[in-house]
């Protein structure tokens, strides 16, 4: 039986490991390009405001607390009842959230804050979402939040 000698080489498994590692780099560089040419949308933005929306709207009747939503040019948050005066949230549900430049939100002659009932008796409202000619509405009806497209104003 010969032996075999200090043959230069790689093993089967070695390779293995190389092309994991390469097609891990690789597929982790494609989804940071898609993520970093990716423009600002309206779309997922509404989409975004009206699942938090519900979830505080929900919060709201279930701890029979009231919370409310505000805003301003460059994002929104929302609100406790604390102390005879609202409050911002800290943590992530009702913490700020920045709008992409460019993207405004409109509430016609509404002022801040509009609050979300704890017995589903939350003001309806209509907030728009405007990026360019893309514009998406999210409806509040007092109980649930729902994301629309709509038209360019």
């Amino acid at each position: 039986m010969m032996r075999r000698g200090d043959e230069a080489g790689m093993t089967l498994v070695e390779m293995m490991v190389v092309l994991v590692i390469i097609g891990v780099a690789a597929g982790a560089t494609v989804l940071g390009i898609g993520a970093a040419t990716r423009a600002p949308n309206a779309e997922a933005e509404a989409r975004r405001l009206s699942s938090r929306l519900q979830s505080v709207a929900d919060e709201a009747m279930v701890t029979d607390q009231p919370l409310a939503f505000t805003w301003n040019g460059k994002g929104y948050a929302f609100l406790s009842w604390e102390g005879g005066a609202w409050r911002e949230g800290e943590d992530d549900a009702h913490a700020w959230h920045r709008l992409p430049a460019g993207m405004k939100i409109e509430m016609g002659q509404r002022r801040p804050p509009l609050l979300l009932g704890v017995d589903g008796s939350g003001v309806p409202a209509a907030i728009g979402l405007v990026i360019g000619p893309e514009r998406w509405l999210v409806v509040y009806d007092g109980l649930a939040a729902t994301p629309i497209s709509a038209p360019a104003a």
